[in-house]
């Protein structure tokens, strides 16, 4: 499975394990969250391999993955969080939106609670 990087781009703070997390949330990433190996390496489980992620330049890359428990927009669900070690950013991705059932509106450039 491919994921592409790049799109609309929004902050938002999620909370994944106890862990705040200050993450953009890119709707040209279909998968879930993307963070830094800091915060990766904080997560207390371990790893396995998980899917690669291609850029919007076509670059692509290999991931680790965890499932961890995370907070969004006022609901606690699973999610899979990866880390790449080229990706050095903390993405929110379609995958989590659709999750949580979050709207995105494109012309008040901003994600709603349904």
């Amino acid at each position: 499975m491919k994921c592409r990087i790049g799109c609309i781009s929004l902050d938002f703070e999620l909370e994944t394990e106890g862990i705040k997390v200050r993450a953009k949330v890119d709707t040209g990433f279909d998968g879930e969250i993307i963070v830094t190996k800091e915060i990766f390496d904080k997560i207390p489980y371990n790893s396995s391999d998980g899917t690669r992620i291609c850029t919007a330049s076509m670059e692509c890359y290999s991931t680790f993955v965890k499932l961890v428990r995370t907070k969004f927009l006022g609901r606690e669900i699973t999610a899979e969080v990866l880390n790449s070690p080229v990706i050095e950013k903390n993405i929110i991705g379609e995958g989590l939106l659709k999750k949580v059932s979050a709207v995105i509106n494109y012309k008040d450039n901003k994600i709603e609670d349904p």
